[in-house]
């Protein structure tokens, strides 16, 4: 009886070590070496747009970093950046998700913010959604996070524009996973930056 129940304590150990390290969350997954759904803007955005993933054409990120194509001689970089990753649960189901922003640089002073939601199903990140912000000033990323089980996301608000750069007041909005999107809840809010807006988002973000 004893040796059974040694036996029985061996294979329950061996297999508590042999669970994958990807199972124990999604705080695990390398989102800096990590392959993305993307399509590159054909003009200049003044507001967040929800993407199709379906469309998009996988990028790899190597290092947090992958230059646009054909760009590679240039000296100022076009291409993505990994800002930084945000858990919290978004979809209500009491679960950490992850809140990925990629920040693009035109190769100008133009930039966007790519914003991927990610959950984990059995021991893979799944999609959720994707969105890309305005340009700076103009609807630029601010600040996302989750909250309550829902997802909030802040942009700077274009009506206090300081120049294309800057403005001195975001709006915030809130999303309830619903029926397998994110849908606007609740009254719009406004608010004042804590940091100069030219800054980039992952210097006053939610951090892990």
């Amino acid at each position: 009886m004893r040796h059974l129940t040694f036996v029985m304590l061996i294979i329950i150990i061996t297999l508590g070590l042999s669970v994958p390290v990807a199972s124990a969350g999604i705080r695990n997954i390398d989102f800096k070496n990590f392959s993305y759904p993307w399509s590159k803007p054909l003009t200049w955005y003044d507001h967040m747009d929800w993407q199709d993933s379906s469309r998009g054409q996988p990028v790899k990120l190597m290092n947090g970093r992958w230059r646009l194509e054909g760009t590679e001689d240039e000296p100022v970089f076009a291409g993505l950046t990994f800002e930084s990753v945000e858990f919290a649960d978004v979809n209500g189901d009491s679960k950490e998700d992850a809140l990925v922003v990629l920040r693009f640089d035109t190769g100008g002073t133009q930039y966007y913010h790519y914003v991927y939601v990610y959950t984990l199903v059995g021991r893979k990140p799944k999609l959720l959604a994707c969105f890309r912000s305005g340009d700076r000033s103009t609807s630029g990323l601010y600040r996302v996070y989750g909250e309550q089980g829902n997802l909030v996301v802040e942009l700077f608000d274009p009506k206090k524009e300081e120049g294309d750069c800057c403005s001195s007041g975001f709006v915030r909005t809130h999303y309830r996973w619903q029926n397998g999107r994110f849908k606007a809840f609740g009254d719009q809010e406004f608010g004042t930056p804590t940091a100069p807006s030219r800054l980039p988002v992952s210097v006053f973000g939610m951090h892990n």
